[in-house]
């Protein structure tokens, strides 16, 4: 089929028949080889299937000497105890960050009439802490009134513990 010059349907020329280019001669030596066709096979008898395979075998390591074992104990007993005269437990939420709890522990010795201030555990935002207090009023009370930074409010209270849930003051969170 000829090809017709468009040029002639839009108000050009009249119709021109259009001479299509010729094929290429073919070449008379061996082709190049085609980019896009199939890859040759990568396992050839000088490409090994496995690294190594002509390398010695390392040897086993020894075995270990079985060595008299102590007979087992019982439970390894838990460090906690009830808290000693003038200790108080300090159960403080929400501390959701490690910077929160230290945050919040170093604004604890601040306050009049705490003296020691050790951690017992933090898990899931949740502070223990065992505080020596020594003061002329209650722990609660001079919690409620001076940790500078937080505002605490009072949860429950018995002769040996705190509980207390505590806010930043302006209520802003310090991002990590």
């Amino acid at each position: 089929m000829p090809l017709e010059d468009l040029a002639a349907r839009i108000g050009g020329a009249g119709h021109l028949p259009v001479e299509t280019p010729a094929a290429p001669p073919a070449p008379d030596g061996a082709l190049p080889p085609r980019l896009d066709g199939p890859l040759p096979p990568r396992r050839t008898e000088t490409r090994p299937a496995m690294i190594g395979m002509n390398e010695p075998i390392a040897p086993a390591p020894p075995a270990p000497v079985a060595e008299e074992e102590a007979p087992k104990s019982g439970a390894i007993q838990s460090p906690r105890t009830v808290p000693g005269p003038g200790e108080t437990d300090v159960v403080a939420t929400p501390l959701p960050t490690l910077d929160d709890w230290h945050r919040f522990e170093l604004a604890l010795r601040r306050v009049r009439g705490v003296g020691q201030v050790r951690t017992e555990y933090y898990r899931h935002g949740v502070l223990k802490v065992r505080v020596g207090f020594e003061g002329t009023e209650r722990l609660s009370q001079a919690l409620r009134d001076g940790i500078p930074g937080y505002r605490v409010r009072i949860l429950g209270e018995d002769r040996s513990t705190v509980q207390i849930l505590v806010s930043s003051e302006g209520g802003e969170r310090r991002s990590g």
